[in-house]
């Protein structure tokens, strides 16, 4: 009997242990979570075991069995694939509430592998039913519980009851106490995210470290003075994982942007060129975007864009296809109060699917008109150009296309081209957000939204399509995840001269130049500068996980694009004037002298605590 429960034992902890080993070494998470989850698993063994005994007379008790098991043993698995996923995708353990979010994309999974959507939940159905089947086996080979009920005293049946409820109620009072976040263990970091860590995909917020740069935050906004008078509208669009060079705007060979082409040519629209991004993700770039930091300035309480306008007056309407309430949680908290949100999560309730942008002009057009007085915000976040936007309900101009969501990425260094099939799947994406924005625009010019406004149009970071090997984003500091298009269109007023524009702008210089545009007072902490003002820092700063870099520009005839993987230790050089996409690594040309200063220069930099004034 006790070798039968030895092998039970044996068998229930081997998922978690071949689990734990891959979460400590491989997703290098600290080895002190291995004993409290060890301990929480323990919790659903022991009720399973303890139920057996009480059903052990039930005809029924060996088919009741096997479901629990294999149901428990499934959800357990599942949950562990979606740990993994999370850490390698975004570098943080999957919250509770954003599970859904991950089901709901399955489609991709299945348009990714070009099969049916129904195929998913029948594989699912199939894979429990083979662990039911082998449950129903073993049981019926090694069942102890049998023995056991005839062997164990009622006395002792119930003292073991007993025991294995103060046990449970215990581990279950530290659980719901979260006692065990610290440590990090995956199931307290699900149901229990720690509110003292920002964690932007990866990118942590130093606890210590922020909260003094909040200290000046904070007293920023006690310093500051909105401005009088009338002030324009806003319409900002961030198109997620936008590379310019896709964009026929910018002179890109195919037709993927006829209407935006056509509107900035009417509206006499400010195209910028060689905006970098400060990140490779969307938390850690939208975070960016609008405090105006590079990663180093983050902290939990920001004086953030949207804090500047609402005291000037603005009310803010978010509309956003993508799922941040709870996907993006932390960018949802940093936005404060607003008017108006709406995002992807809210998909289901009018028939559209995650990722959707067809529900932005759904919703916009159940907008109100403009009332002509009080001034406005409305932000748009597209994702017709992500990988993981909505499968194509037509085919686009551009065939063969494939989702290349499960190509293997892995940097090989100056080598590597673009394949042919992922641009095809990411310029149709692209046509399509041309499409989204034009409905937009015709529906904000029909309310009156486009008196007299400013339209800003974006992204987050741009997206590798096989170039150096890589694809997707959020794995790299190449060209192609950090080259993203900035357009400036006045609707209803004229604009002044075009002022010249720096070389490589930085993503924390685009929220300064839209508040100059629209006469509202900059925050004294942010750290980009307007673009209009000729002025700016001589570095322009990056990082995504474990690489960071800069770009220094102080040289009009060479940018220096230097980056480190901090994890190796090996860095790289490029100069970007004669090799915008990093063809040619220039490390073993350069001076050490040269890349020493480099080095420390990106460690200034990227490190928290160091002013980049």
């Amino acid at each position: 009997m006790l070798r039968r429960f030895g092998l039970d034992a044996a068998l229930w902890y081997s998922i978690p242990v071949c689990f734990l080993a891959a979460y400590v070494t491989y997703l290098a998470q600290p080895a002190a979570a291995i004993g409290p989850h060890l301990l929480l698993v323990t919790v659903p063994f022991l009720l399973l075991q303890t139920l057996r005994l009480f059903l052990q007379r039930l005809r029924l008790q060996r088919l009741v069995t096997a479901t629990l098991a294999a149901t428990l043993i499934g959800l357990l698995a599942t949950y562990y694939l979606l740990v993994i996923a999370g850490l390698k995708s975004w570098g943080g353990v999957v919250a509770w509430d954003v599970i859904p979010t991950f089901f709901s994309m399955a489609v991709v999974l299945t348009d990714s592998l070009s099969i049916p959507t129904f195929v998913f939940p029948i594989v699912g159905m199939i894979l429990l039913a083979g662990l039911f089947g082998l449950c129903w086996r073993y049981l019926n080979k090694f069942d102890w519980v049998g023995p056991a009920t005839r062997q164990i005293p009622r006395s002792l049946l119930a003292m073991i009851t007993v025991c294995v409820t103060a046990f449970v109620a215990q581990e279950l009072h530290e659980f719901s106490r979260s006692s065990w976040t610290p440590y990090g263990e995956p199931l307290s970091l699900t149901f229990f995210p720690p509110r003292d860590v920002l964690n932007l995909e990866g990118y942590s917020v130093n606890p210590v470290w922020g909260k003094r740069l909040d200290q000046a935050e904070d007293a920023a906004r006690a310093n500051y003075r909105p401005s009088n008078g009338s002030k324009r509208n806003l319409v900002f669009i961030v198109v997620d994982a936008l590379r310019p060079d896709h964009l026929s705007l910018y002179g890109y060979s195919r037709p993927t942007t006829p209407n935006l082409t056509r509107i900035a040519a009417e509206q006499s629209a400010r195209i910028i060129r060689g905006v970098h991004a400060t990140c490779a993700d969307t938390s850690c770039g939208m975070f960016s975007l609008f405090t105006s930091k590079f990663p180093n300035g983050f902290s939990f309480r920001p004086f953030i864009f949207h804090d500047a306008l609402r005291r000037n007056g603005y009310r803010i309407h978010m509309i956003l296809s993508a799922d941040h309430a709870y996907f993006h949680r932390e960018l949802k908290e940093v936005y404060g109060p607003v008017d108006t949100f709406y995002d992807g999560n809210k998909a289901s309730e009018r028939g559209f699917y995650l990722n959707d942008d067809a529900l932005l002009t759904d919703r916009m057009a159940r907008m109100p008109d403009w009332d002509h007085i009080t001034p406005v915000m409305l932000q748009f976040h597209l994702m017709s150009a992500h990988i993981l936007r909505k499968a194509d309900d037509t085919p686009g101009p551009f065939q063969p296309a494939r989702r290349y969501a499960l190509s293997n990425s892995k940097d090989m260094g100056p080598g590597g081209g673009p394949t042919a099939t992922a641009v095809n799947f990411y310029d149709n994406g692209v046509v399509r957000a041309d499409a989204i924005i034009n409905d937009l625009l015709a529906l904000l010019q029909k309310k009156g939204y486009l008196q007299n406004t400013l339209v800003v149009i974006t992204a987050d970071h741009g997206e590798s399509l096989g170039e150096h090997g890589l694809y997707t984003h959020a794995n790299s500091v190449r060209e192609e995840v950090l080259n993203i298009p900035l357009l400036l269109i006045p609707y209803g007023y004229a604009v002044a001269a075009d002022a010249p524009v720096r070389r490589f702008p930085s993503q924390v210089d685009i929220a300064p130049t839209v508040l100059d545009e629209l006469g509202v007072p900059l925050p004294a902490t942010w750290i980009g500068r307007d673009l209009n003002s000729g002025a700016g820092l001589p570095f322009t700063f990056f990082e995504e996980h474990a690489f960071a870099g800069l770009i220094d520009h102080r040289d009009a005839t060479h940018a220096w694009k230097y980056w480190i993987d901090r994890k190796t230790g090996v860095d790289h050089i490029f100069d970007l004037s004669v090799d915008p996409h990093e063809k040619s690594d220039l490390r073993a040309t350069i001076a050490p002298q040269s890349l020493a200063q480099l080095r420390e220069m990106t460690a200034a930099g990227t490190s928290a605590g160091l002013s980049l004034r």
